[in-house]
């Protein structure tokens, strides 16, 4: 009968003690960030990047094809097995009031398909995150955004 009532005073006290236990919520950064089109249908916005993303970039010149490790702008196809082979469209990236701001080289043409991707979480990940799963790459690590210019 003791044994049978430590074993039901332990289960009591596990379950009291990890009930306490509070865990902080972690944000994850690819869901709270937006790509939009912006007012005037002439750029791309990448919106509510994380601050710590932001002072990197700033603190960093990138070249274009560094710029499109992170974000791309594409022409759409109708071959759903080629998108991902699709060169990204050449054109201009600047950070404006903490957001990215893809402008093409030349204007988006009216009736065209076009999608733009933001390979989030290999970039945006902190490095102790990084560190604690010892993972650093997976797959369908991207938010997606498919327009088309009608006027």
């Amino acid at each position: 009968m003791k044994l049978k009532n430590l074993f039901h005073i332990t289960i009591f006290f596990f379950l009291t003690f990890n009930s306490c236990k509070q865990e902080k919520i972690k944000e994850n950064a690819s869901s709270a960030m937006q790509i939009r089109l912006s007012a005037d249908n002439t750029a791309i916005e990448l919106h509510n990047i994380p601050a710590y993303i932001i002072d990197e970039f700033q603190a960093d010149s990138l070249q274009n094809s560094q710029w499109e490790n992170f974000f791309a702008v594409y022409e759409d196809i109708p071959d759903p097995e080629m998108r991902d082979f699709q060169p990204a469209l050449l054109g201009s990236y600047v950070i404006v009031d903490g957001l990215v701001r893809f402008t093409p080289g030349s204007d988006f043409r009216k009736g065209t398909s076009y999608f733009a991707r933001c390979y989030t979480k290999s970039l945006l990940r902190e490095p102790q995150d990084i560190i604690s799963s010892r993972k650093l790459f997976s797959t369908g690590d991207f938010i997606e955004y498919q327009f088309k210019i009608l006027r």
